[in-house]
């Protein structure tokens, strides 16, 4: 049981790193490593997002302190998450009704959201890269469509599955947004999604077996996590940075279609 509990460990820690160094897009295998891992442990897997949820909203709110010279009003950070809002409350409350009435099902939902999710995260990056390969960059659908659609499956995504970071990923990296305006960016519009979950979690008694007492001894590997994830950001020029985040997008992309389409046939 050590072992798995240093797996929960290392998934908290990459809360920061992923956070404060990459932004949305990298943090895939988080859910995945500590539903896994603490399915041997008393809590169950069914705790993991319970508890991570207030593990994220904390690692949102480093970053967002980290990045907070590149947050004002005016800019294009801000002015990308109002673009995104719209469609994040609506996909907020479909979520939230999903999360409620069929809690049930979760794993069956769970298991469609991250096909969805594969699927969305590799096709959008081989258009990319085919688009780049042809000498051709042109958004995939206009304002204010496109804003909407991706604040609308990102916070369904995320709140059943904390799994939106592909798909925000994939419209703010066509912005061209240098790499810590990419993560502040990334950090505001998820530390106010994040933070918008919590009582949709509360009501849905996802805190039952993660507890507020229990979830706090793991802020400071949240917090170490940060400051590695600053210190790498900070070591990166932007094209690399860019560069990073499409392979490992398109990586986890695969990674998670396998594992909702693994999980959908073994029920």
């Amino acid at each position: 049981m050590i072992f798995w509990w240093l797996v929960v460990c290392l998934a908290v820690c990459l809360i920061g790193v992923t956070k404060s160094g990459f932004g949305s897009g990298v943090g895939l295998m988080i859910v995945p490593m500590t539903a896994i891992a603490m399915g041997y442990t008393p809590r169950g897997s069914a705790s993991a997002l319970g508890l991570l949820l207030p593990l994220l909203v904390t690692g949102d709110l480093i970053a967002v302190w980290q990045y907070r010279h590149l947050l004002r009003p005016g800019t294009v950070p801000i002015q990308a998450v109002q673009r995104l809002l719209p469609g994040t409350v609506g996909g907020l409350a479909l979520g939230g009704w999903l999360l409620y009435t069929l809690h049930k099902n979760t794993e069956l939902v769970g298991s469609l959201i991250r096909i969805e999710i594969g699927l969305e995260a590799i096709g959008l990056v081989s258009l990319h890269w085919w688009r780049e390969f042809r000498g051709v960059q042109k958004s995939l659908m206009p304002e204010p469509w496109r804003s909407h659609l991706t604040g609308g499956f990102s916070a369904a995504s995320s709140t059943l599955a904390h799994a939106a970071g592909p798909i925000v990923a994939m419209y703010l990296l066509p912005l061209k947004l240098d790499r810590q305006a990419y993560v502040g960016t990334s950090a505001i519009y998820f530390f106010l999604l994040n933070t918008a979950k919590l009582p949709v979690y509360y009501a849905g008694g996802m805190f039952k077996d993660a507890e507020l007492s229990f979830t706090l001894k793991f802020l400071p590997l949240v917090i170490a996590g940060a400051i590695f994830g600053r210190w790498i950001n900070r070591r990166m020029n932007d094209r690399l940075f860019t560069r990073i985040v499409y392979i490992i997008t398109f990586a986890l992309g695969w990674y998670v279609l396998y594992q909702g389409a693994a999980a959908l046939i073994h029920r």
